[in-house]
């Protein structure tokens, strides 16, 4: 390849780079008008075009660059996201997978493919990606740069580990292998200089991480969470009524008590207190989440998700699965900010005992009723905080408050902000308050 091609094609990816996209695209183009075959350049030039929303003249470049070379995975990558967003799903899988044979370990690609099967229909599938992203972060596989969760903890984090240590040791055969964890936790706490703040995030050092002998955010236990041949929702709720509060009532929220059957809520209770699972503390001080793609998928999840839709298909019956999480609060009385979810239709509901609620009444959900405008756009928990204040301020709060109750369902449009109302649970392991979220759809 000439130095003249290789210099024009860098100056257009300095265009590119300083969002002078018009001279860009032409650069791009003249190179690609002696080069066809540039593989490189083509995949640039979709890459531009999709930031413009010409995702079909997108895909045709990322395909040409796929042609001149089968294994170029940045094209392979990019063409799969693009054949997503135009809503060729099937297509996109199959690209995808290629990204998998090329590169094994590629965690974008196995987790889009999860999701992706969600979407087709195919909660199976979609286990067997989940699965392996799981396993590319915690398990022994781990690939790529550690995150902040396996290099660093929190004391609030060890001492959960170790409550929870010690209550699968009640549960299990071998509680003495059990026991013996949670005394090495104990001793590691021992070897590591805390701040105040026990949710303040402390650094590990190899030698503190080699004091929890690789079980540190492993899953060191996953309960059994199979599906339910009777299915997982509750078959006497009153549908009618649930669709009349979202849709006139209290315009796109409705809540209701006793989401789940008897045995779809103990097993998922089981699951929750028992899996080694709630690896994150980093997105909101004072309590830990699991993630579908981390350890909270499940094939019951999963169904409960499926047969969630199903339910109310008015509501959530064009819009798939796209993320799920529950959020473990580890104070008593920790609230989460208002915020608000990037999808289409949300699902809360929580699973803790009402026994754990101090304040009956209270400990629920804060629903503000006035949306935000069309374009207003989810960041960050934290980065949105002042400018979701200063809407709420002068809107007056206007809010309904839903206490809280196990198994009582809350759906909304994800639109509206939403917040803790006010916890007051009592300490002890089984006592956390957990919350699962679903999304469904996107904007």
């Amino acid at each position: 390849m000439s130095s003249d091609i290789t210099e024009r094609a860098a100056q257009a990816v300095a265009h590119h780079s300083e969002g002078r996209l018009s001279e860009a695209e032409e650069a791009y183009r003249e190179v690609l008008a002696e080069r066809p075959d540039y593989p490189a350049v083509l995949h640039n030039l979709g890459v531009l075009l999709a930031s413009s929303d010409r995702l079909n003249e997108a895909i045709v470049e990322f395909n040409k660059a796929v042609d001149f070379d089968p294994d170029y995975e940045p094209a392979l990558s990019s063409g799969a996201k693009a054949l997503q967003q135009v809503g060729r799903y099937e297509e996109a899988a199959k690209a995808y997978a290629q990204v998998i044979v090329i590169d094994p370990e590629h965690y974008g690609a196995q987790l889009a493919l999860g999701k992706l099967w969600l979407r087709l229909g195919r909660r199976d599938r979609a286990m067997d990606f989940f699965a392996r992203t799981m396993d590319l972060r915690r398990g022994e596989n781990r690939a790529g740069t550690p995150d902040k969760p396996l290099t660093a903890t929190t004391r609030a984090k060890l001492l959960h580990d170790i409550d929870q240590f010690r209550y699968l040791a009640t549960q299990k055969r071998d509680s003495e292998r059990v026991y013996s964890l949670a005394r090495a936790y104990e001793f590691a706490m021992k070897r590591i200089d805390w701040p105040d703040d026990d949710n303040l995030a402390v650094d590990l050092s190899s030698e503190q991480l080699a004091l929890f002998g690789e079980s540190y955010n492993y899953p060191n236990f996953i309960a059994d969470a199979a599906e339910l041949s009777g299915g997982t929702v509750n078959p006497q709720i009153a549908v009618s009524e649930v669709l009349q509060a979202f849709q006139t009532s209290t315009p796109g929220i409705a809540w209701f008590d006793d989401l789940l059957t008897p045995e779809a809520l103990a097993r998922l209770q089981r699951y929750l207190l028992n899996s080694t699972i709630w690896f994150d503390f980093s997105h909101i001080g004072g309590f830990l989440a699991a993630y579908l793609e981390d350890g909270l998928a499940c094939p019951l999840l999963l169904q409960i998700a499926d047969d969630i839709r199903a339910k109310f298909p008015e509501i959530l019956g064009e819009h798939p699965l796209t993320q799920a999480w529950a959020f473990k609060g580890l104070a008593g009385d920790k609230p989460i900010d208002t915020h608000a979810d990037d999808a289409t239709v949300s699902l809360n509901f929580w699973v803790t005992p009402n026994s754990a609620n101090l304040s009956p009444e209270r400990g629920g959900l804060d629903i503000y009723t006035m949306p935000p405008p069309d374009d207003w756009a989810v960041k960050d928990y934290d980065q949105d905080k002042d400018a979701i204040r200063r809407f709420l301020d002068e809107q007056g709060d206007q809010k309904i408050t839903i206490p809280y109750g196990e198994n009582r369902a809350v759906l909304f449009d994800s639109r509206l902000f939403h917040g803790s109302d006010a916890p007051n649970f009592a300490i002890g392991y089984e006592n956390h308050r957990i919350n699962i979220t679903m999304l469904f759809g996107t904007r």
